[in-house]
């Protein structure tokens, strides 16, 4: 199994709605815009190739929960229900060998269509 971005986005997307009862929206790729609450599976960071062996794929990936400026705990809250429902599932529906989340990070305030939204990532390791 090698690197395939658009198989194991699908894949977190069916994760994440799930696990947010689709009270989340949940887009594949990063949108030019989007309303809170959201989650959004980002390009990975890195592929790293054959690791540890021919044909299989080590990618560094986030997805980014964004919610409403002054809503920090739950920005928190949706944050660990993706990471509990990647821990749940790690081979994402059977789309890649294993998902780990690593880390939560990069807590900031981003302006999207003109409006203020509270973000912050879910880092990822998937072996595909």
């Amino acid at each position: 199994m090698s690197w395939d971005r658009p198989a194991a986005a699908a894949a977190l997307v069916e994760v994440l709605e799930a696990a947010t009862a689709s009270t989340v929206t949940v887009f594949d790729t990063p949108p030019a815009t989007f309303n809170p609450p959201a989650l959004v599976v980002n390009y990975p960071a890195t592929v790293t190739k054959h690791n540890p062996t021919f044909a299989i794929d080590l990618a560094a990936l986030s997805v980014l929960a964004a919610v409403g400026v002054s809503e920090g705990d739950t920005l928190d809250g949706l944050l660990d229900t993706a990471t509990t429902a990647i821990e749940a599932d790690p081979t994402l529906v059977a789309a890649v060998q294993h998902a780990k989340p690593v880390e939560w990070r990069n807590w900031r305030v981003l302006t999207v269509s003109g409006i203020d939204v509270l973000t912050a990532e879910l880092a990822l390791e998937i072996r595909m």
